[in-house]
């Protein structure tokens, strides 16, 4: 039987520092106790920097206490102060039905009907010039809706208003970019070019087997911590009334 996620919270960075730095620190202090699955690092919604308290999911036997084994432990010049994050109380139906329709909002926003995954680019380059010179090499597919830099998996993902964008993207595969860099460029799950598995068999029976070959699309887990800081500041509000 597969072991529940673990989700504990860490303290004592830095705000002000780059998000994608204090997420490699984390990851290489944490990996030591498991299987790192995420983390999730969110803005202060009072102030320009990143919220004090970041959360790390782990995977694996043993991975809650081999967590907490370390705190107070420093971590590139500063000392972590982690705990074990509490289950969250179950949310009341007015919350849930503004977070399915966030979810909802998300999934169907055609600004995410198609795209590529480009993989191959100088990732020296700080995210931001990564993402100038991509769309100067993609502007001729066609209107870019989104660009996402994957720091930490050294990849992009850019997404286009037309499906002949995207395919005009997938033909520059093997191109250079930056300095002779060779790309490589595949479709970016969307919920186009994957099918989320059936509800039922033809039979109408319940659908028991396993179902290959469907992924959440990418920009539902790239902006997944958008909705929870909606759904937070939901929250926050229903209560200050």
């Amino acid at each position: 039987m597969d072991m529940p996620p673990t989700i504990i919270s860490v303290e004592g960075y830095d705000t002000c520092r780059p998000e994608d730095d204090i997420k490699s620190e984390l990851i290489n202090h944490f990996n030591s106790c498991g299987e790192v699955f995420n983390v999730i690092l969110r803005e202060d919604p009072d102030s320009p920097n990143l919220d004090r308290r970041a959360l790390v999911i782990l995977l694996g036997e043993g991975a809650e206490e081999k967590a907490l084994q370390l705190n107070g432990t420093e971590i590139g010049g500063w000392k972590a102060l982690v705990k074990v994050e509490p289950e969250e109380e179950e949310e009341d139906e007015e919350t849930q039905r503004y977070r399915s329709f966030l979810f909802d909002e998300l999934t169907n926003d055609r600004r995410f009907w198609y795209g590529v995954t480009v993989r191959g680019y100088d990732t020296c380059l700080p995210a931001d010039e990564v993402e100038s010179a991509l769309k100067e090499r993609f502007s001729s597919c066609g209107e870019i809706t989104h660009v996402f830099v994957n720091t930490l998996d050294k990849l992009t993902n850019i997404y286009f208003h037309q499906k002949e964008g995207e395919a005009s993207a997938l033909d520059l595969c093997g191109s250079e970019v930056g300095g002779g860099f060779k790309i490589a460029v595949q479709r970016v799950a969307t919920i186009f070019s994957n099918r989320p598995p059936p509800s039922s068999s033809p039979s109408g029976e319940s659908e028991s087997e396993i179902y290959f070959g469907y992924s959440i699309p990418d920009h539902m887990t790239e902006l997944s911590g958008l909705i929870e800081d909606k759904v937070s500041a939901f929250k926050r509000q229903k209560t200050s009334v």
